[in-house]
């Protein structure tokens, strides 16, 4: 089953104010739309790397009509704050994919959805027709190319230990070979691969033989983070790692063990996590449909 994440940004939020800017803007907090909602849907994409994300907006018709006549859009900026890495993802549909390279990011990624004005436009605002606050009833503003309209909060999903290794040839290594090894700037699992492997693992995206490689490489990187992060030590400690704090959650969202338990079992957690994939013929045989 493919996990949604619902997300909503109400305007209607903990305070009366209305934060200061140049236009009418859609926010937690910002009581500009009174009625307004920002509604986003987060489901997982193919892969690892990738999600779909659904926006949508409610008792808001300023940017509803804006958005209808294609003179705002949709973006959703995919950011890693730890490898400096930002990419903005920009969509005249309501329905967009944001795709990231794993191999570029320390971290799960930051997703910032927003929608924005996608050319200059001067509108007198009417509290009637376009839903804002009475502050705003008759008023001139310049909509500037750029300029956001609905800003939803800074989401991170939990991260699975997928977003936290990185595959790099070693031509030193044999055939099949790879070795996993540990580095903390920011913190994730590099895994030094043997020239054939590494390009199988690569490319060979959908393989069920790669889905069960990488079980294997998940256990030894489980096993690692056993051996070598087992207790907290304040700042050298594994929550002094967001990334790892996250995949902490993720493994308790779960109903995992965590690394640090004493019943911890890498390759038990491993296989939960990815089980193997076993050959269709050896199915059907399970299954009582071979001859």
């Amino acid at each position: 089953m493919i996990d949604s994440y619902p997300i909503e940004a109400v305007a209607r939020g903990g305070s009366n104010a209305i934060r200061v800017h140049e236009h009418p803007m859609l926010e937690s907090g910002n009581i500009s739309f009174p009625e307004g909602r920002y509604l986003l849907d987060f489901v997982p994409g193919e892969g690892r790397s990738s999600y779909i994300v659904t926006h949508r907006i409610e008792g808001a018709p300023l940017i509803s009509d804006l958005l209808a006549s294609s003179h705002a859009e949709y973006v959703c900026v995919v950011s890693s704050p730890v490898s400096w890495y930002r990419q903005p993802h920009v969509s005249k549909n309501a329905r967009q994919e944001v795709r990231w390279n794993t191999e570029e990011l320390g971290e799960a990624p930051l997703f910032t959805p927003m929608i924005v004005c996608c050319e200059t436009q001067e509108i007198a605002l009417s509290m009637e027709r376009h839903g804002v606050h009475e502050i705003w009833d008759n008023q001139i503003v310049t909509l500037h190319k750029g300029s956001r309209l609905a800003l939803g909060s800074v989401i991170q999903f939990e991260s699975s230990i997928l977003h936290l290794l990185s595959l790099h040839e070693d031509r030193q290594l044999g055939d099949g070979q790879f070795v996993v090894e540990i580095e903390t700037e920011p913190f994730r699992f590099r895994v030094n691969v043997a020239a054939g492997l590494h390009q199988f693992l690569r490319y060979r995206i959908d393989d069920a033989n790669r889905h069960n490689i990488m079980t294997h490489v998940v256990t030894a990187c489980l096993a690692r983070l056993q051996h070598d992060f087992s207790c907290d030590d304040g700042e050298s400690g594994w929550k002094s790692h967001r990334n790892l704090r996250a995949f902490s959650d993720y493994l308790d969202h779960k109903g995992l063990e965590h690394w640090t338990d004493s019943n911890f079992r890498p390759e038990s957690v491993a296989t939960a996590l990815h089980p193997h994939v076993l050959p269709k013929n050896v199915v059907d045989d399970e299954n009582g449909e071979s001859e």
